[in-house]
């Protein structure tokens, strides 16, 4: 599926696996048309492609060469231990900001929170779309992390 996307800002696409398989498949891998495949495991890759844990292609400071290229998430079953490539390409739509733009979310997200136990590590990302390109930090916090 298309995503849309500031240039600047960052863009995460989605692997869409049907809820029927969703407890038995994972994203290993995220493959561009070009051949180049961004793996989830770590494996060797710019600090531009990130695969987080939920599967997703996070994609930062986006460009227009990012606009050429499409992308496919690569799936592995737990118990067959089956490879699939999915069956179709999600490119990114990027649309060049003119002035200044607020903070804008592709969603209605009024809240975001995370439950984890302490010392695991989690992927935290800003879903806004602005110009400047929009940040948030978090730092010394004890307790609950929210963010408005």
């Amino acid at each position: 599926m298309d995503e849309s996307v500031l240039k600047g800002n960052t863009a995460i696409l989605k692997c869409h696996i049907p809820s029927f398989v969703s407890d038995y498949v994972f994203v290993i891998s995220w493959l561009q048309d070009d051949g180049h495949e961004i793996l989830a495991d770590g494996g060797p890759y710019d600090s531009k492609y990130l695969v987080l844990p939920s599967g997703e292609l996070h994609i930062r400071d986006v460009g227009p060469e990012d606009g050429y290229k499409s992308y496919q998430c690569r799936t592995k079953h737990r118990l067959t231990g089956e490879t699939r490539l999915s069956a179709t390409k999600g490119r990114l739509v990027i649309t060049e900001p003119i002035g200044f733009k607020l903070p804008t979310f592709s969603n209605d997200i009024k809240l975001l929170g995370y439950d984890r136990s302490q010392g695991q590590s989690f992927g935290m990302l800003c879903p806004a779309q602005g110009l400047p390109v929009p940040a948030f930090r978090a730092s010394g916090i004890q307790g609950p992390l929210l963010f408005h």
